[in-house]
């Protein structure tokens, strides 16, 4: 039997306990042997759910006592890029939650140190490994709903997820970003999946509805023009209720997505039947992180394969940014440069 890889989780908070652990902990090819966590109670937690593991104060002690294989970068978003890099330097590969940088600057940096050590970067873009999404992208591949038009995808949540200690979410020197970071990098890389074009403008309106003292935006509307069709993000934290909905509009039919319930309709029948569970049933999503280690571990048994989820990932913290400044300038619509251009 070949020796498992080994790794290391690095910030064990609720997504990496939730989210990640269950996946991790159903591999015989990996396991995870150390643990990184400022807050005690984190490292207690860490101690109680892998038996055995060894825990530290800070990530950059843990790369120097640890032999690792890989690492699992589950800390706040403006934590990724150190993390990422100093992983590098030691030549271990980096799984890294979303987004896996919110300034291009700090991707720059992180871009070449990757490249220097040869190791792999994946970002988790878990989405796509729901039952949802896969249903969608197998009908849109059998071309039932002919030549898409318009792609839309609205999230409404009644107020942002809880961090395991603060609101950190809201805060930008920790966060990045508000709803645009925690949500929108999850729909941009869906929608640049169905869409399989380039994107060539993007607009943006941000506001602050509920969260109105915060130092980020709370509710995002950003509209992205593709070649061949249009793409539509709606998202909040100031709603009243719960929900998830996707529609994908083509020339012979479309398909929507409310949650657990799937419709399509094309030109000769309608058809509905029940997901197995909600888009918005829960958070952290552990039954979705299964097709993520499956990726991450192609990525590094294949170097053919190494590569395409960090171009996804460029490309989304490019959207991200432009979607930025252009809230930032009145929602005034800017234009994508061509990705030679991007870093």
């Amino acid at each position: 039997m070949t020796k498992p890889r080994d790794g290391a989780i690095i910030g064990f908070g609720n997504v990496a306990a939730n989210g990640h652990l269950p996946g991790w902990r159903e591999r015989s090819d990996f396991r995870i042997v150390a643990v990184a966590d400022p807050e005690p109670q984190r490292r207690a937690l860490a101690a109680q759910l892998i038996p055995g593991v060894r825990t530290y104060a800070a990530g950059d002690e843990l790369l120097r006592r640890e032999r690792l294989d890989f690492v699992d970068v589950a800390s706040p978003p403006t934590l990724h890029a150190p993390t990422v890099i100093a992983a590098a330097a030691a030549g271990v590969h980096v799984l890294c939650e979303k987004p896996l940088t919110t300034a291009v600057s700090e991707y720059r940096a992180v871009r070449a140190a990757v490249e220097r050590a040869g190791v792999v970067l994946y970002t988790v873009h878990n989405w796509k490994y729901s039952e949802a999404f896969r249903a969608a992208r197998q009908l849109l591949a059998a071309g039932t709903l002919g030549a898409l038009s318009s792609i839309s995808f609205e999230t409404a949540r009644d107020g942002c997820a809880a961090a395991s200690h603060d609101n950190w979410r809201v805060r930008a020197s920790v966060a990045g970003g508000g709803i645009l970071v925690d949500h929108g990098w999850h729909a941009f890389y869906l929608l640049l999946a169905l869409a399989n074009e380039q994107p060539r403008r993007i607009r943006a309106c941000l506001e602050r509805r509920r969260y109105v003292d915060a130092e980020v935006e709370d509710t995002a509307l950003c509209a992205v023009d593709f070649p061949s069709l249009s793409g539509e993000i709606r998202l909040t934290w100031a709603a009243s209720e719960r929900y998830t909905r996707w529609r994908v509009v083509g020339d012979d039919g479309y398909l929507e997505i409310n949650d657990d319930e799937f419709v399509v309709q094309d030109k000769r029948s309608r058809y509905a039947r029940r997901l197995a569970s909600a888009l918005s049933a829960g958070s952290h999503h552990p039954e979705w992180f299964a097709g993520v280690i499956d990726a991450f571990r192609q990525e590094l048994d294949d170097p053919a394969a190494r590569g395409v989820n960090q171009a996804e990932a460029e490309c989304c913290l490019m959207m991200l940014n432009l979607a930025y400044a252009s809230g930032a300038q009145a929602s005034r619509p800017l234009d994508v440069p061509g990705r030679g251009d991007w870093f």
